[in-house]
This record gives structure tokens, C-alpha cells and sequence, in this order.
């Protein structure tokens, strides 16, 4: 009876076993559940092979005690206990297989997950650069195209003003690391162009407030008001009552302004594009080839057609 209980006890103890390492598969090892999950089913192995090996070693000695006792003793079916044994090994071995590969598998997915929210991050924060990026763009390019604004604030052309020098910087800084991140959106890149912005942004606000605060002040007297001049005539470039009267008040302005401050071509084939039928042939497309060669960038450009096209 005893070989009986034995073999019983050591079934119980491979099942328990199996289902204790189910368990374990099931958890993740890299918590403090699944590493008590492996510890107890590292017990149960342990127990089990030794109430197995007990068993065996039951089962061999009991029949050596005697004739007698051999014909009374129970007959215990070993190959049977051994065929499912065999049986519970291998459906062990294959689920912990099982249970490996879904795991590995969730793990496989849980990174690419991970990847994807990074990667959508890491866009969404380009995206955030590049919309403040647009933003300065788009005031410095209402500046570039606004005749009055060359005249009103000229420091802002002038790349000798310390302010108006270090906003030139970084807008060239800012647009090489626009490109950069558009053929690579490394962590480090993306940074880069996010510095770059923000230099952008600030310097962008402190030549701006620095040339509004300058006006003319900076320049001779004289010079000042001839732009003083000119800036009241533009009014009449915009809203004169005749072509002819446009083109004679923009013929004016120039003459005033002549060489004494720089003012952005942009802003010169805007005010040009308003007198364009009282103006000799050609000479807009002149500006235009001159400017796609020299001082328009493509940005710029395309800026400025949209603003050209919106005029009256």
C-alpha cells in the first residue's frame, strides 16, 4: 500500500510542479511576483524528483523481502506510472516552450509600442519647433516686403547693429538645423534645432524692439528726414488716386532714400508691383531674376508670391 501512496504523492507533487512553472512563465521574471513565482517552482521541482526517486527506490526494495510478501504485496504498474510521467515531462517542457514564445512575442510587440510612441513624440515635437520656426518667419517676411518698415525701423536691415547681426546668426543657425532634422530626427538633432529656435525667437524679439526703439535717431539728421519724407509718400505709392500719380510719388521716394539706408529688394519689388503698369517694361522680371539670384531664399520667395497675389 505504501509504493501506491508513494507513486500518487509523487504524481501530485509533477503536477503541482507543472502548474507552478505555468504560473511562472505567465509572469514577468523582471518583477518581484515572478521571481517568487520561479523560486516556488524551483521547490516544487525539487520535491518532486525527490518523492520520484523515493518511489523508485520503494518500488525496488519492496519485493526482495520475501516469497511471500512478493506474492502479497501489491503490484504496482511502473511502466504506466513511467508513461505518464514521461507524458507530464513533456507537456511541461512544451508549455514552458509555449509560455517563452508569448512572452517574447509581448515583449517584441511592447517595444515596437514603445518605439512608435517615441518616434510620434519625437515628430510632434518637430513639429512644435517647426511651427514656432514658421512663426518668426512669417513677421520677419511682413517686415521684408513692407517698404514703410525699412524706412520707419532701417536697423533692422543693417547688419552692422549688434542685434540685427545676431538675429541674421541664428536665423541661418535655425535654418541649417531645419534641414539636418529633416534627414535625421536624432534625439540630439531634434535638441539642436529646438536651441536654435529658441535663440531665434529671442533674438528675433530683441532686434525687433531695438530697431523700433532706434527709429532714425542713429542716423544724421538729414538723412532722417529725407526717410521722414519718403515714409509720408508711400502712402501715396499705396493709395494713390492715379497710376501716374503713383509712379511719380514712387520716383519721389526713391529719390529720397537713394543709398542711404538698405532696404530689402522683397520690399522694393513690392512697392514696385503696385506702380507696375506706369513702370518701363521689364523691369519687374528684372527684379525678380535679380532677387532669385541674390537675397530670396525659397521660403522667402514663396512668401512673398503668396503676399504679391493678395495684393489689389
Amino acid at each position: 500500500m505504501i509504493p501506491v501512496l508513494l507513486s500518487l504523492f509523487s504524481t501530485m507533487a509533477l503536477l503541482a510542479a507543472a502548474v507552478s512553472t505555468l504560473r511562472a512563465c505567465a509572469l514577468s521574471s523582471s518583477t518581484y511576483e515572478g521571481r517568487e513565482a520561479w523560486q516556488r517552482a524551483l521547490a516544487h521541482w525539487v520535491g518532486a524528483v525527490l518523492v520520484t526517486v523515493v518511489t523508485v527506490v520503494v518500488g525496488t526494495r519492496l519485493p526482495a523481502a520475501g516469497d511471500a510478501d512478493r506474492q502479497s504485496s501489491v503490484s504496482l504498474p511502473w511502466r504506466a506510472i513511467g508513461l505518464v510521467a514521461g507524458g507530464l515531462v513533456v507537456a511541461v517542457v512544451m508549455g514552458v516552450v509555449l509560455a517563452v514564445s508569448v512572452r517574447a512575442s509581448r515583449r517584441r510587440q511592447a517595444r515596437r509600442r514603445r518605439a512608435q510612441q517615441a518616434d510620434r513624440a519625437v515628430q510632434e515635437r518637430i513639429d512644435s519647433v517647426v511651427a514656432r520656426h514658421d512663426a518668426v518667419l512669417e513677421e520677419f517676411g511682413a517686415h521684408l516686403v513692407d517698404f514703410l518698415s525699412a524706412l520707419e525701423c532701417p536697423a533692422l536691415n543693417d547688419p552692422s547693429i549688434g542685434e540685427t547681426e545676431r538675429f541674421d546668426r541664428a536665423r541661418i543657425d535655425a535654418d541649417d538645423a531645419r534641414i539636418t532634422v529633416r534627414h535625421g530626427q536624432d534625439e540630439h538633432l531634434v535638441a539642436a534645432y529646438h536651441e536654435a529656435v529658441a535663440e531665434l525667437e529671442v533674438s528675433w524679439r530683441i532686434a525687433r524692439d531695438h530697431a523700433g526703439r532706434l527709429g532714425t535717431s542713429y542716423l544724421e539728421p538729414a538723412v532722417s528726414r529725407r526717410l521722414a519724407k519718403a515714409a509720408d509718400l508711400v502712402a501715396v505709392v499705396r493709395g494713390g488716386a492715379t497710376e501716374h500719380e503713383r509712379a511719380l510719388a514712387y520716383q519721389r521716394v526713391r529719390h529720397l532714400v537713394g543709398t542711404s539706408v538698405r532696404v530689402p529688394q522683397l520690399a522694393v519689388l513690392a512697392v514696385e508691383h503696385l506702380v507696375r503698369p506706369a513702370l518701363p517694361a521689364g523691369s519687374l522680371g528684372t527684379l525678380v531674376r535679380a532677387n532669385r539670384a541674390k537675397d530670396i531664399e525659397p521660403m522667402e520667395t514663396a512668401w512673398l508670391r503668396q503676399s504679391l497675389d493678395d495684393l489689389p
